[in-house]
């Protein structure tokens, strides 16, 4: 069955990359917010929350998929937020969001694959990320109401994680699958409480506008969806220690680094 199950996972992966694209464009993040759920972000909220519970309790276990995933998760976040920042003033068609997101992600999710090095770096780098947009979201207009001061706290978390992944790498591999995947899995609950938590870290990454523009305040429903998030982090952290436990590395051995048979002896 374990032959499968790398398979399974992809195909879940992609399935939840297709239902990501049916979400609004980005044009609807600078529109008040309107309390819909189709059935297209009505699955891709589905998927959002349970990729994320995978990533929070399974993310060590679960290595190469994570790999793929964080690649993914990277690659597409990049190329949505280059399109973000140079659409027209009538924005890109869904297509193009589609198309160059995911395209983008499957060969940024390879390369991870590909390069184990870069894949840890990368999922480092990516759960430093996501921990300083997380703290800055907790204040409307950020933790950092300065732009600068928000773009150098980020890039500082994400040193820090890049670097703390290439010298301690499972205790990193398992904290930051726990805090993305907490993350992620409240993004996807919030597409069905419609709190606006998700548009409030989307604003973080769109040069345009006011960052938080959806409120003057954050709102205790809010406030507990991002206290819920930290929780989730903390808990999935505490069961991948603890069902590791005695494992060290063991990731090397499935594809990256094999070990030798030991040859037979003589009888």
């Amino acid at each position: 069955m374990k032959q499968y199950s790398s398979l399974i996972f992809t195909l879940l992966f992609c399935l939840y990359s297709l239902a990501s694209a049916q979400v609004p464009t980005p044009n609807d993040v600078n529109q008040s917010i309107v309390k819909t759920l189709t059935i297209s972000s009505g699955i891709a909220g589905g998927i959002y929350a349970l990729v994320g519970l995978l990533f929070v309790f399974f993310g060590y276990k679960l290595f190469r998929f994570v790999l793929f995933a964080i690649g993914f998760y990277i690659g597409s976040a990049l190329s949505y937020i280059v399109l973000l920042n140079v659409q027209p003033a009538g924005g890109f068609s869904e297509w193009v969001y589609f198309a160059v997101s995911i395209g983008v992600g499957i060969l940024f999710g390879f390369l991870f694959i590909c390069f184990y090095k870069l894949g840890i770096a990368g999922l480092g780098a990516f759960g430093g990320f996501t921990l300083a947009v997380w703290i800055l979201s907790f204040k409307a207009g950020g933790v950092i109401q300065s732009e600068v001061g928000r773009i150098i706290f980020i890039i500082i978390l994400v040193i820090v994680g890049l670097v703390v992944a290439l010298f301690v790498e499972k205790p990193a591999i398992i904290v930051t699958t726990s805090i993305v995947g907490s993350v992620s899995t409240l993004i996807g609950i919030d597409v069905f409480a419609q709190t606006g938590v998700s548009r409030i870290i989307i604003s973080f990454v769109q040069s345009s506008g006011k960052v938080g523009n959806l409120g003057d305040s954050i709102s205790t429903t809010q406030y507990v969806i991002l206290g819920a998030m930290g929780l989730l982090a903390v808990i999935g952290i505490v069961v991948q220690f603890y069902t590791t436990r005695g494992q060290h590395d063991t990731h090397k051995s499935a594809g990256y680094r094999y070990r030798r048979a030991k040859p037979e002896t003589a009888a």
